[in-house]
């Protein structure tokens, strides 16, 4: 059933984790309409065996593809590919000093830097622990003094206790200065663009109605294997245009 010539050669030890290369070669191979819908892809254990990785490695690339809206795993059954019948999931890849160099163009005003107990899913894409807590920051993003993009910033306890407050209001994107204190580099990140509503909080800041549609993007930067930044941003719509060229 996994009987394919590329899959030894697949993935490469390197800066690139080995679970977003798997991720990657799935997509790939679900794209191509190997595996159809509603049919169980091969266990774990196959995946394990034919990519000579381990379980981990697996869980978390099956994981990847659960948020894409790409499979399904369900519990003591396996996982399975979803017919796309809500739409569209569009995978564009892109420069990540580019996106920084562009995103300093807005100034970042520090609204709040707390202890706080974040969702079960915010936990999980940290890679926290049950009961653990984490670091919250909040800001607004201003462009010739307008609002133009609301942010909540969860951080791991060990960085975000560590940021320097009074750095938080200027140009710089806030991960340069998570990068500094976690003496690491972002070697990659991972982006979903969704439509919202602004909610309270944000609505307050960008000066809309709470119920305003907005475009969510949700955010997660990484050093190696380990996130170090999670970002939940909701943009004003008269405001933030999203833009793409794609090459041939």
């Amino acid at each position: 059933m996994f009987d394919n010539p590329f899959v030894e050669d697949a993935l490469e030890h390197g800066p690139v984790p080995l679970y977003y290369q798997l991720e990657k070669h799935l997509r790939s191979r679900i794209a191509a309409d190997e595996f159809a819908p509603g049919v169980p892809l091969p266990t774990e254990d196959q995946i394990c065996k034919e990519y000579k990785v381990s379980r981990i490695t697996v869980r978390r690339a099956l994981e990847g593809l659960q948020r894409q809206g790409l499979i399904e795993r369900r519990r003591g059954l396996g996982s399975f590919v979803l017919e796309n019948r809500l739409g569209i999931n569009s995978q564009l890849t892109g420069s990540l000093t580019e996106f920084l160099a562009k995103a300093g163009s807005l100034h970042t005003a520090n609204l709040g830097l707390t202890e706080a107990a974040p969702s079960s899913a915010i936990r999980k894409q940290l890679e926290l622990g049950p009961h653990e807590s984490a670091t919250l920051l909040r800001t607004i993003g201003l462009l010739d003094d307008m609002p133009v993009a609301y942010y909540e910033i969860w951080l791991p306890l060990d960085i975000g206790s560590k940021l320097p407050g009074e750095e938080l209001d200027g140009h710089m994107p806030v991960i340069r200065l998570v990068e500094r204190v976690a003496k690491a580099r972002v070697t990659r990140a991972e982006q979903t663009i969704e439509p919202g509503h602004a909610g309270e909080e944000a609505a307050t800041h960008l000066h809309i109605d709470a119920k305003t549609p907005i475009l969510h993007v949700q955010r997660t930067y990484f050093a190696g294997d380990r996130p170090i930044e999670l970002a939940n941003v909701r943009y004003h719509p008269d405001r933030y245009r999203y833009a793409i060229e794609l090459k041939g």
